[in-house]
């Protein structure tokens, strides 16, 4: 019998080339972080802005394309199959509901990791944002870890949404996440009351913990990563659950 690894890699690299088999999608992906950099960053920049708040806007817009790109790509695409006969089919074959979402997570999430690379060569080319080679490193490790409650909150809408609707509630949930969790405004401005509302977002959670491994901030993160635990766990479990209900219905 095929290892639940094997059967999802081999899932998400038919997944991947259906993906590129529509080339605009994967460009759309690639370019729109990069506009947040030159219409948001670069400004900030001209106006005489720190290098440290300049990596600090940096990190945060990174953050936000992989969270846009996750969710879009995660609810939209698994809606989309849901409603296709060979979803159905996909559905009823006896590989387990490992394999069915960790394909998901495989495929998608390369499409959402790749989406930032052309935003991080045009930070380095444009901006006065600095980072040492260790704390590069750190921070990816970090983006990988805190991007999955995105992956698995894009899998959740796309479970339990049609197409068109998964489209309507990323587009909401990205700007709520988004300011929310100090992406687009910086935490430091925020009140008592809203400061604490916002640790309970996944987009705060990932904030603190990839500033932290890049040495933004000195302070350990704890909050941060209870928040990411708490999401990434009770994801996980209402994700499993529907995925089984499905898999038991098709039967």
């Amino acid at each position: 019998m095929k290892s639940i690894v094997y059967l999802a890699s081999l899932h998400a690299k038919f997944q991947l080339l259906e993906a590129f088999r529509i080339p605009i999608s994967i460009v759309m992906s690639l370019i729109s972080p990069t506009i947040g950099l030159l219409f948001f960053v670069l400004p900030q920049q001209s106006a005489g802005a720190s290098s440290d708040a300049i990596t600090k806007s940096v990190i945060a817009l990174v953050i936000f394309g992989v969270m846009v790109n996750s969710l879009f790509h995660f609810a939209v695409e698994i809606s989309q199959a849901r409603e296709r006969p060979w979803g159905s089919y996909t559905r009823s074959l006896p590989v387990g509901q490992g394999a069915i979402l960790l394909s998901y997570l495989f495929s998608s999430g390369v499409l959402s990791l790749i989406s930032v690379i052309p935003l991080l060569l045009m930070a380095i080319i444009l901006t006065d944002a600095s980072m040492g080679v260790i704390n590069l490193i750190i921070g990816v490790i970090s983006l990988v870890m805190t991007c999955i409650p995105f992956m698995l909150l894009g899998i959740a809408i796309g479970y339990f949404s049609v197409p068109k609707a998964a489209v309507a509630i990323v587009q909401v949930l990205m700007l709520i996440l988004a300011f929310g969790g100090g992406l687009f405004i910086p935490p430091d401005t925020f009140n008592e009351l809203f400061n604490n509302l916002s640790y309970m977002l996944p987009s705060r959670s990932s904030l603190e913990i990839v500033s932290w491994g890049t040495g933004i901030n000195n302070d350990f993160p704890l909050k941060g990563l209870i928040g990411w635990i708490t999401w990434t766990l009770l994801l996980l479990v209402i994700i499993i659950l529907k995925i089984k209900n499905e898999v038991d219905r098709e039967y």
